[in-house]
């Protein structure tokens, strides 16, 4: 998967060779420091995103022509994008459950994540399963926010989006059908593949099998359960939602025309525009919950101050289907110093095979940012949710939050 997505990176540059310039306009955001109460994908990824744009200002303050950009923006992405994928994915939710993760990472961009003891209960595997996809994809969905948000972000991030962005699809198109190659697939379960071993968890979770059994390879796949191939088909469309993603796509021509071609620091994507102004757009995410596939259609709405966003959601459990919906803004100023965030969410929990929740579920979250001078600053983040499922948040009931130092420079 990573070797592919290294591929797209070395097009990009290929793209911009022509045209390239210097890179002008150097406009950056405030690099961020922090910690969240898991699971910490969201500030996780903040940390990941500093880290990759620390590199990239490095990189092209020696290297003076943006065509080149891509090579080291890419190659940063895909390395951090992996550890974002098992510390801030698997691991975050590992250690949800005190499961003492551990990891290991090759040259070659690839990963894994351990855990010191084993899991008590199937929802562990399912949630520590689809951790990591998660993980990836609450990252990029930061990314793009702050790309639609103001004058946009540094460009360099736009790669660590995409990658994020990609993981989940192109790691379900990797993974063969349980119906159509049953020995592939045992392979793939048996060599850590996530879906794989998400897919499974599933169909041992329905059988009440051994938890333990299943993260460690002793489980035998029944290949004549058709709910199993029923999940692998829904894990599949919710690969090709989130790929047809609009607002992906505008962020990869902001990147090639403005950031390479034109050579700014400083991003923001083409949006339908609304005039003074105002504009539109639309984005997809998808996610792997214990007893459902969800995707998500986002409506962002953007404004000379805050971005405002909108979404629904379908959760489908192979069993029922039932919805969400829920939105909120992103960075509304009071005064020079000061942005909050808030954000609001709501579904109903659909019956399963399994039940491990029911009726309805919500969470709602807040965030400020102040800079208490042009170089340091704090961001400050608190939330609470019902018990149950929802991407990048805890599993249990009750407050989560976080907190970091902003430096700008």
């Amino acid at each position: 998967m990573k070797r592919v997505m290294l591929i797209c990176g070395i097009l990009m540059v290929v793209s911009g060779v022509c045209q390239a310039r210097p890179l002008t306009n150097r406009v950056f955001d405030a690099y961020f420091l922090g910690f969240e109460t898991d699971p910490a994908m969201d500030y996780g990824g903040r940390d990941i995103v500093t880290a990759h744009s620390l590199i990239s200002r490095s990189l092209s303050g020696v290297i003076h022509t943006s065509y080149v950009a891509p090579a080291y923006e890419f190659i940063s992405a895909l390395g951090l994008s992996t550890v974002q994928h098992e510390v801030f994915g698997h691991g975050s939710r590992a250690r949800e459950y005190n499961l003492d993760p551990s990891y290991s990472f090759g040259f070659d961009f690839s990963g894994g994540t351990g855990i010191g003891k084993d899991p008590e209960t199937m929802e562990q595997n399912l949630v520590i399963a689809g951790g990591g996809t998660e993980g990836d994809s609450i990252m990029a969905h930061r990314i793009l926010a702050d790309l639609y948000t103001g004058d946009g972000t540094d460009g360099s991030k736009i790669p660590l989006m995409i990658i994020g962005k990609l993981d989940f699809s192109l790691y379900v198109f990797m993974t063969p059908s349980p119906k159509d190659n049953p020995q592939d697939f045992t392979d793939e379960y048996s060599n850590g593949n996530d879906i794989a071993y998400y897919l499974t968890s599933r169909q041992a979770q329905r059988r009440h099998a051994n938890p333990a059994d299943v993260w460690n390879n002793d489980y035998t796949v029944a290949f004549d359960d058709p709910m199993l191939e029923k999940n692998y088909d829904d894990a599949r469309a919710a690969a090709i939602w989130n790929l047809v993603d609009p607002s992906m796509f505008a962020a990869m021509y902001g990147y090639a025309v403005d950031h390479v071609i034109g050579g700014k620091s400083q991003v923001r994507p083409p949006v339908i525009p609304l005039g003074n102004g105002f504009g539109l757009t639309v984005g997809t995410r998808a996610f792997l919950g214990p007893e459902e596939v969800t995707r998500f259609l986002d409506i962002y709405l953007v404004t000379p101050g805050p971005l405002v966003t909108a979404y629904v959601r379908d959760l489908q459990s192979s069993v029922e289907q039932t919805y969400g919906y829920g939105g909120g803004f992103h960075r509304l100023r009071l005064g020079n110093r000061v942005s909050v965030s808030l954000t609001g969410d709501f579904w109903q929990v659909p019956e399963s095979e399994v039940p491990l929740y029911s009726g309805s579920g919500w969470n709602g979250s807040g965030e400020l940012e102040t800079m208490f001078s042009d170089h340091v600053g704090i961001s400050l983040k608190a939330g609470s949710k019902s018990e149950g499922y929802f991407p990048g948040t805890p599993m249990e009931s009750g407050p989560y939050g976080g907190a970091g130092v902003l430096v700008a420079f």
